[in-house]
C-alpha cells in the first residue's frame, strides 16, 4: 500500500566552520575538527507560529547520539537531551563525525482518545560543507475509529457501546475480560493506540440495551480482523443495525484523511449470511429426492448468487424466476432476501458421492457471504485419481432401495451399453467385482436404478499403461558380446550373460529372424543353454536376458544387478508373453536337479519396493532368489560399484510377483499369461522396481541343466 503518514518536519542546518554561524553564534572560529550544528523547526501542515503551550510540543523530547566503532562494535552514545524547543541552543558546536538526532512528541500511551505520539529519528554527519538534514517525525499510532450507523441510536435507545482491542483469544465475550491496549467507544470517535509489531488482529465487543417490535433488545456480539500494527494507518469499524440479520458489522479499512492520509483503501463490506432452509449447512446432506433450499440475506441489495459444484460454476440473478434447466429456482421476498432452491434436474448432473456445493452470495455494494455444504448423491462415482490403488475398478453411490441395481457401461466405439454387477463394498457405496477400465481407451459408465439412468455419465480416459522398453527384442548391438540395446545410458532395459559368456567366445542368448504370428517386430530372442569352455575349462551358462545388468566378470562368475527403477502408474494384473522352446534333460547336474531329470523353463515377475537392484553374484549361492521359499523379502544393493557389490539393505519386498516354471516342449508359438500374486500386507504401497527374468534352466545360477534347453520369447507385455 503507497502510504505518506502525518509528520512535523524538523530542518536541521549543519554549517561546518562557516564565517555565518560563527557570526549568529557571536562565537569564535572553532577548533580543527569540529563543525558548527543550527537548528530550524518547521511543520508544514501549520501556517501560524507554533505555540509550545500546546499539545503535542508540550510533550517533546529531542536527543542527539554520536556514533562510533569500539573494538569492531558499534556504539551508540547519548550526548544531549532537551525536553522543549525553547531548550534547543541556537548553534552547537559538534567534533566531525557521525550523528543522529531523535525526536518524540505527544504521550506515549497504550491507548487515547486524543493524543496522538509522533516519532522520528535521521543520522546525519559532520562533515566540511553545509548539510541540512529533515527528520519526519510520523504518526506512530495504529488509529481505530468507531463510526455509529444512525441506526444503532434508533435502536439501542438505553445504551450501547463498542471495546476495541487487540490478539484477543477466541471465546472473548466480555468487555471485562479485554486485555491489553483498548479503548470502549459510545459515540463516534477516534482511538490512538501504540501496539507491539507482532499485533495480528483488530477486535471488537459490541454490546447494546433497547427495543425492538415492542419488546427488549439486548444485542452482544464479538468480530475480529487480521491487520498490520503500522504505524499511521487508520482502522475504521462502522456499526449499522439490520433488523433481518439481528445486528451486522460493516468493517472498512481506510486511511484517515485528517491525517493527510488520502491513499489506496481496503475496504471489507458486509457479507450476505447464507442458512439451510430445514438443515444445518455445516453437516453433510444426502439427496435423494426433496430438493435442497437455501435463503441469503443482506443489508445491501442482492445482484447475484454463485454455484460451483463438480467442475460447473452457475451464475444466478438476485431475481424471482421459476425452475431453469439446470433444476434452480430462485424466489424473492424483497431486494435483500431471496431462497435458493435446488431441484432433482440440478443433482441429476452430478457425480455420485460426496459433492462439495461452495454457494457464493453477492451484493450490489460487493459484499460476498460464502457457504461450502457436502452434498451425497446417487450415481456413478468419478474414477479415483490414483489408478494405482483404484485397480481400475468402478463404483456407484446408492442412497435409495431399489429392485435392481447396476452399472452400465461402454467402451470408445461401441454404441451398446454393457452391464455389470455391483457389490456393496461400504456405506452407500458398491462396486464391480473385477476391473473392467481398458488401458489405452476412452470408456463411460453411468448407474442404472430401476432400469433408470441416475446421477451424472462418468467419461475417463486412460492412457497406456507402462512398458518395458525393447519388449519385442527387435534392438540388438555388438558381436561379441550380442546386447538387447543400443546405448547403456538411454534404453539399456534389458542385460543377458553374453557379457561373461563371450569372454570365451560364445554367446548364450542371441537375436533370432524368428518373430511369433502377428507380431509387429521381424525377431525374437533366443536363449540357448550351453557348456562354454575353452581348452577343457569352463563351465554350464543357462540362456538367459533380463530386466537389469551386467555388472562383473569374476573368474568364470558373474555379478548381475536384478531390476530397474519403473513409473508404476496402473496397477498390473498379469504378464503375457510368447515362448517356444524345449525344456532337455539334465547333462549338468546342481542345485535341485540331477543327471537325468527333466530341465526347467523359467520366467518370473517381481513388483518390488526398494530403492536399488538386487544383486546375485554366481558364487554365492546365498545370494540367489528362492521363490519355493519366500516371495516377499528382496535385499537390494544401494551403492553399485562393480564386482563387489552385495546386498546392503535387506528392508525391500515384493509387492506382486508370478513365477511361471516349464517342462514341455512346445514347437509352436504360444501365449502364456501369467497372473500377479499380491501380498496383502503391503496393499497400501506402490513399487518402485521392476524385476523380469527369463532362463533355459532355472538352476543356471548353479551352473546346471541341460545342454539342450532352448527358449525363444517374443513381446512382453503387462497386463492392465
Amino acid at each position: 500500500m503507497n502510504m505518506k503518514a502525518a509528520y512535523l518536519l524538523f530542518s536541521i542546518c549543519l554549517v561546518l566552520l562557516g564565517a555565518s554561524c560563527s557570526e549568529k553564534a557571536g562565537a569564535e572560529l572553532p577548533a580543527p575538527g569540529q563543525g558548527c550544528v543550527t537548528f530550524a523547526i518547521d511543520t508544514p501542515h501549520t501556517r501560524a507560529e507554533v505555540d509550545d503551550e500546546q499539545y503535542p510540543w508540550t510533550r517533546c523530547a529531542i536527543r542527539i547520539y554520536k556514533h562510533t566503532v569500539v573494538d569492531g562494535e558499534p556504539r551508540k552514545e547519548l550526548i544531549r537531551r532537551y525536553n522543549s524547543r525553547r531548550e534547543l541552543p541556537e548553534a552547537l558546536w559538534l567534533l566531525t563525525g557521525d550523528y543522529s538526532i531523535a525526536v518524540e512528541l505527544g504521550d506515549a500511551a497504550e491507548a487515547s482518545f486524543d493524543r496522538p505520539f509522533y516519532r522520528g529519528e535521521q543520522a546525519f554527519t559532520i562533515a566540511q560543507g553545509a548539510t541540512t538534514v529533515e527528520v519526519e517525525c510520523r504518526v506512530a499510532n495504529t488509529i481505530v475509529k468507531v463510526v455509529y450507523d444512525p441506526t444503532i441510536a434508533a435502536t439501542f435507545k438505553e445504551s450501547y457501546s463498542t471495546t476495541v482491542a487487540f490478539d484477543q483469544s477466541t471465546g472473548w465475550e466480555t468487555a471485562a475480560s479485554v486485555s491489553g491496549p483498548h479503548l470502549s467507544f459510545d459515540k463516534t470517535a477516534t482511538g490512538y493506540f501504540l501496539l507491539p509489531e507482532e499485533t495480528s488482529t483488530l477486535d471488537w465487543y459490541f454490546c447494546g440495551s433497547g427495543e425492538k417490535d415492542g419488546a427488549p433488545l439486548e444485542l452482544k456480539t464479538t468480530g475480529s480482523k487480521a491487520i498490520e500494527a503500522t504505524p499511521g494507518l487508520c482502522y475504521e469499524l462502522k456499526l449499522k443495525y439490520s433488523k433481518d440479520l439481528g445486528g451486522f458489522l460493516d468493517f472498512t479499512l481506510t486511511l484517515d484523511e485528517s491525517l493527510d492520509e488520502i491513499d489506496d483503501s481496503i475496504t471489507f463490506v458486509p457479507n450476505p449470511q447464507i442458512a439451510g432452509v430445514g438443515f444445518d449447512m455445516g453437516e453433510p446432506q444426502r439427496f435423494d429426492s426433496a430438493p435442497l433450499a437455501f435463503t441469503v440475506a443482506s443489508i445491501g441489495d442482492m445482484e447475484r448468487v454463485r454455484i460451483e459444484v463438480a467442475g460447473t460454476t452457475y451464475e444466478v440473478p438476485a431475481t424471482t424466476a421459476p425452475e431453469n434447466a439446470n433444476g434452480i429456482t430462485v424466489a424473492c421476498a424483497d431486494e435483500a432476501n431471496l431462497t435458493v432452491t435446488l431441484g432433482a434436474r440440478f443433482f441429476a448432473q452430478l457425480p455420485g458421492g460426496d459433492n462439495a456445493l461452495q454457494i457464493t452470495a453477492i451484493d450490489r455494494d460487493g459484499g460476498e457471504g460464502e457457504k461450502t455444504l457436502t452434498v451425497r448423491t446417487s450415481g456413478a462415482l468419478a474414477p479415483t485419481p490414483d489408478p494405482w490403488f483404484d485397480d481400475l475398478k468402478w463404483r456407484a453411490c446408492i442412497l435409495r432401495a431399489a429392485t435392481a441395481a447396476t452399472l452400465e457401461y461402454r467402451y470408445q466405439g461401441e454404441t451398446e451399453w454393457s452391464t455389470a454387477e455391483l457389490m456393496q463394498t461400504d456405506d452407500d457405496i458398491y462396486t464391480t467385482p473385477q476391473p473392467l477400465a481398458r488401458i489405452g481407451t476412452k470408456c463411460a459408465y453411468r448407474l442404472l436404478l430401476d432400469g433408470v439412468p441416475t446421477g451424472a455419465v462418468q467419461d475417463i480416459a486412460y492412457p497406456q499403461g507402462p512398458q518395458v522398453y525393447n519388449a519385442g527384442f527387435e534392438i540388438w548391438t555388438g558381436s561379441s558380446p550380442l546386447l538387447p540395446y543400443m546405448s547403456e545410458n538411454s534404453d539399456q532395459w534389458w542385460d543377458t550373460g553374453n557379457h561373461g559368456s563371450s569372454t570365451l567366445n560364445v554367446n548364450v542368448t542371441t537375436k533370432a529372424n524368428d518373430a511369433r504370428p502377428g507380431s509387429s517386430g521381424t525377431t525374437s530372442a533366443k536363449l540357448q543353454s550351453q557348456k562354454v569352455a575353452m581348452l577343457g575349462i569352463g563351465k554350464f551358462a543357462a540362456g538367459n536376458i533380463f530386466v537389469g545388468k551386467y555388472l562383473a566378470t569374476d573368474g568364470t562368475d558373474g555379478v548381475i544387478g536384478f531390476g530397474k527403477p519403473f513409473a508404476f502408474t496402473y496397477r498390473p494384473r498379469a504378464l503375457r508373453f510368447w515362448y517356444k522352446g524345449t525344456a532337455g534333460t539334465v547333462d549338468n547336474p546342481g542345485g535341485s536337479v540331477g543327471n537325468g531329470d527333466s530341465d526347467v523353463n523359467q520366467v518370473y515377475i517381481c513388483l518390488c519396493k526398494m530403492e536399488g537392484p538386487h544383486i546375485v553374484a554366481t558364487k554365492r549361492s546365498d545370494t540367489f532368489l528362492d521363490f519355493a521359499a519366500n516371495h516377499k523379502t528382496m535385499p537390494y544393493c544401494t551403492s553399485l560399484d562393480g564386482k563387489s557389490s552385495t546386498n546392503d539393505r535387506s528392508d525391500g519386498h515384493i509387492i506382486a510377483w508370478a513365477e511361471w516354471n516349464n517342462t514341455q516342449s512346445l514347437a509352436e508359438w504360444t501365449e502364456i499369461t501369467l497372473d500377479l500374486h499380491y501380498n496383502e500386507e503391503y496393499e497400501g504401497e506402490v513399487p518402485t522396481y521392476l524385476m523380469l527374468t527369463a532362463s533355459a534352466s532355472k538352476y543356471g545360477d548353479y551352473f546346471a541343466g541341460s545342454t539342450s534347453s532352448t527358449m525363444y520369447l517374443d513381446d512382453m507385455e503387462l497386463v492392465y
